[in-house]
């Protein structure tokens, strides 16, 4: 049977939503503890616990293909300032999907469900004792450390539940969350109570470095070490100038707020950008220090792109496992490799140095653990970086408040972990000593012009990739 063209034609070509049906529906994570309710253009995320269901992100569909969706928006508060932007693909099978979240370097696998899970029909309460049992039981379902830490997690919530109730007032509920987490000295474990002013972070001592003294060592290494005055790119977060003897030196502020646009592209083409200014201008550079001493941490993502202008050839920078059994704080999923691929444009594959320090925090340290493939390693050089990997998940409260639970763990080549312990330096340097910044003094510095130096005697310096 013959049919005209208009009608074949529309007859054959898909419906409008058929490019992204297969995105349809009721969607669990494997860990991370979130469930995706979709239909077609809107997305909603929820924050899932054996007590509770909590709504989080609302998104709208922006793109989509028959093998890609994505999906942009923001917290349900808009409390983060940022937008989350969302990429579907299908799995391997047809009840499963993919997805990566923008700035994150692996993926999420979903499975499909008929519905969402029941404890999602329960009516929201902003009674202490039910935020209580939220905030202590998404710690105990995600937390990978307690066991390192030695904190009995049961017996904390045992203990502080028994002092709560239902006419518990707020500033007592934020004491006993704080008094919860302390002894854990987790940079990535943080409670907010945004009406009360209120708000609470871990560490691992020491404390971390004033401002000042930021400031500090920075006008010391400008007046008594560079030749050049340093060049700032990225918002201020990245900066480089010269050395004596053809040496250059790269400070690295942080691995965030490169640009005034917060989405990952903006950020990304901000330090690409920078890139190709400070190693087009610097062809004939003898050896490179890298500075993250004073480096708080942002997106792991934009490491990876500065040690892909780093490297002549691909290697694994690290490997990324989660806690995957709400119940069993020691079953993980399998390793999700993360690579440091070379990039195209302008880079330095010779001898380098990496400055480091309890400052180093997160992304930094992420970084630092990124340089240990290259196949000429850096010289490592200064104490211990803070000790926190994992990106954080921002929970929240009914009651109006969030909190930050890391559930990741992230291994080296060999499998090694560095949470808690932190990178350590192969020669260790106290950093920013009272007596140094006196003396105007930068002992780590020296030890890492001296080691390029070094490394430079022996005349190897790897093939660039070809372009």
């Amino acid at each position: 049977m013959r049919c005209t063209l208009l009608v074949c034609l529309l007859f054959l070509a898909p419906s409008a939503r058929a490019a992204s049906d297969f995105t349809d529906g009721v969607w669990l994570t494997t860990g991370y503890g979130h469930a995706y309710a979709i239909d077609g253009s809107h997305l909603q995320r929820f924050e899932i616990t054996a007590v509770s269901c909590q709504k989080s992100v609302s998104a709208e569909r922006v793109t989509a293909s028959e093998t890609s969706v994505r999906f942009a928006g923001s917290s349900i508060n808009n409390d983060t300032g940022v937008t989350d932007a969302f990429i579907f693909r299908p799995g391997r099978q047809p009840n499963q999907l993919v997805l990566n979240v923008d700035g994150v370097a692996t993926q999420t696998q979903l499975t499909r469900s008929d519905t969402l899970p029941a404890v999602c029909s329960q009516a929201a309460s902003t009674d202490p004792v039910v935020n209580f049992d939220i905030f202590a039981r998404t710690f105990a379902e995600q937390y990978p450390f307690f066991a390192r830490h030695r904190v009995d997690w049961a017996a904390t919530t045992a203990a502080h539940r028994a002092a709560i109730g239902s006419t518990t007032d707020e500033q007592t509920l934020f004491r006993h969350f704080r008094e919860m987490l302390a002894p854990l000295e987790d940079a990535h474990v943080w409670v907010e109570a945004p009406a009360l002013g209120l708000e609470f972070s871990g560490w691992r001592p020491p404390a971390t470095r004033s401002e000042t003294v930021h400031q500090q060592a920075l006008a010391i290494i400008e007046k008594r070490f560079l030749t050049t005055p340093l060049a700032w790119y990225c918002n201020r977060q990245l900066a480089f100038g010269m050395l004596p003897g053809g040496v250059g030196y790269l400070l690295i502020v942080s691995f965030e707020n490169y640009d005034k646009n917060a989405e990952s592209e903006a950020q990304a083409a901000a330090l690409e950008t920078a890139l190709d200014d400070i190693f087009g201008k610097a062809p004939g550079l003898r050896g490179l220090i890298v500075d993250i001493r004073l480096n708080g941490g942002g997106t792991e993502m934009l490491g990876l792109k500065i040690a892909a202008r780093l490297t002549a050839k691909p290697y694994l920078a690290s490997s990324k496992i989660f806690r995957i059994d709400p119940t069993d704080p020691t079953k993980f999923s399998k390793p999700q490799a993360i690579m440091v691929r070379p990039s195209s444009q302008p880079g330095f594959y010779g001898p380098m140095a990496l400055l480091m320090g309890h400052d180093s925090v997160s992304a930094a340290e992420a970084f630092a653990m990124s340089l240990q493939g290259r196949a000429l390693k850096p010289i490592f050089i200064g104490e211990n970086t803070q000790g926190v990997f994992s990106d954080v998940l921002i929970r929240h409260l009914p009651n109006g408040w969030r909190f930050g639970v890391p559930n990741e763990i992230y291994l080296n080549e060999s499998g090694q972990a560095y949470d808690i312990t932190g990178v350590p330096p192969d020669r260790i340097v106290a950093l920013f000593t009272e007596a140094d910044l006196k003396t105007e003094r930068d002992p780590a510095l020296e030890a890492a012009a001296r080691a390029i130096d070094d490394a430079t005697r022996s005349g190897h310096v790897p093939s660039p990739p070809e372009r």
